[in-house]
């Protein structure tokens, strides 16, 4: 101890060496590390350290991290001291992927529209011209299937997507209409049109604001108009109403547009058929689903509150022909075989006679009642017939 005191002494810029003790401790701590060393699993990249029993498996292969489990991720125990020494751990920590987020389920899209497979029609087949908007080419495909299996009957489209009445092609729809039935067998003409005519109406002397008296008399015209570009040839019409659209405010106005058709179509002798409570529901509001022409409930209307999907398309083509199948009689489409195209037949599916404004037992009518008559007395005068012994409804021997 004085020798290293001296030495120390004598040279007191230089720094003093460690004792004995201090070197023993330092190599019994860098063998500690080499006995570690050993004992550790191999650090080398892509080698995992196997601490106990095999590891639970995910679905995706990867063992399944408990927590506090430290055996799949590059936490080590020792490695600020492993650093220290310069051995480094190479493994990498592998992330998880996470999945990715499920696709959201798309509303459920209308079938696609079946194959109709028409049966060949006849060379004198008659005719059905559908015109009218683009509810009037939804009509006319529902039609079509209707009519597939009647070889006597065609069905024929003019079908305009922006076509209206309170435009300015109302007098050009009029008269596409009378050039195509014009020199054609034409035997009835079905419209459907003005689910655009929710507008005001400008003429050449000012604008008739919707729903408003001028506008009603404009509208009612070009309706007549249009009916009598059809019946210039002696065809008959029928006329579809508007069905119920989405929407209370757009409802009422499609309601105020079949008032003013109903009134003049009726009264320019047209066939109107209304199609408006068909399509609400039980409480009169509006629905998208309802019951098919077989009973089945699916969904009738498009997602845009105004059109058909094909089951719709079917379901108002089946009113349709109901008021058709007057005109068209047993050549409709539920005719009954051997049974011939005569105006005095009345089949009760079938024609039902043409649409005539006058009642049977006019003025002109043959069968009137003769004056002073049992038949004139219980008919004109209301005088009761005579009662007579025996009958039944001799009720003057009935006890009181």
């Amino acid at each position: 101890m004085t020798i290293f005191a001296s030495i120390s002494g004598s040279r007191p810029d230089r720094p003093a060496r460690p004792s004995a003790r201090g070197r023993f401790r330092l190599a019994a701590l860098v063998a500690l590390v080499a006995a570690l060393c050993l004992l550790l699993p191999d650090l080398r990249p892509g080698n995992v350290a196997d601490f106990g029993p095999v590891s639970a498996l995910a679905q995706n292969g990867r063992p399944i991290v408990q927590p506090g489990d430290s055996r799949n991720s590059n936490f080590h125990p020792l490695s600020p001291l492993l650093r220290l020494f310069g051995v480094e751990n190479s493994r990498r920590r592998t992330r998880i992927q996470e999945r990715e987020p499920r696709q959201r389920l798309q509303p459920s899209r209308e079938p696609a529209r079946p194959v109709v497979v028409e049966v060949p029609k006849e060379a004198d087949a008659r005719v059905v011209l559908v015109v009218g908007d683009g509810l009037a080419g939804e009509l006319a495909e529902g039609l079509e299937a209707t009519y597939s299996e009647v070889p006597s009957v065609r069905v024929d489209s003019l079908s305009i997507a922006d076509a209206g009445l309170a435009g300015a092609g109302a007098a050009t729809l009029g008269d596409r209409v009378r050039g195509i039935i014009q020199g054609r067998r034409v035997a009835a003409i079905v419209v459907l049109i003005g689910s655009l005519d929710v507008r005001d109406i400008t003429t050449e002397t000012g604008t008739a604001p919707f729903r408003s008296k001028a506008w009603n008399a404009l509208y009612g015209q070009r309706i007549g108009d249009l009916i009598g570009a059809a019946r210039a040839q002696r065809t008959p019409v029928v006329w579809v109403g508007l069905p119920p659209p989405k929407g209370v405010a757009r409802r009422n106005d499609f309601a105020h547009i079949n008032t003013v058709a109903k009134q003049r179509a009726e009264a320019a002798n047209a066939i109107y058929v209304d199609v408006w409570d068909v399509f609400l529901d039980e409480n009169g509001g509006y629905t998208s689903y309802g019951p098919d022409v077989e009973g089945t409930r699916r969904q009738l209307r498009s997602a845009d509150g105004i059109g058909f999907t094909w089951h719709g398309r079917r379901k108002i083509a089946f009113f349709a022909e109901r008021s058709i199948a007057r005109i068209l009689g047993s050549s409709g489409a539920f005719a009954f075989e051997g049974v011939e195209d005569d105006p005095n037949f009345i089949v009760l599916t079938g024609r039902q006679g043409a649409p005539e404004t006058v009642l049977a037992g006019g003025e002109n009518a043959r069968n009137a009642p003769v004056v002073d008559t049992p038949q004139y007395q219980l008919i004109v005068q209301g005088t009761p017939i005579a009662p007579q012994n025996g009958r039944v409804d001799d009720f003057r021997s009935a006890a009181p």
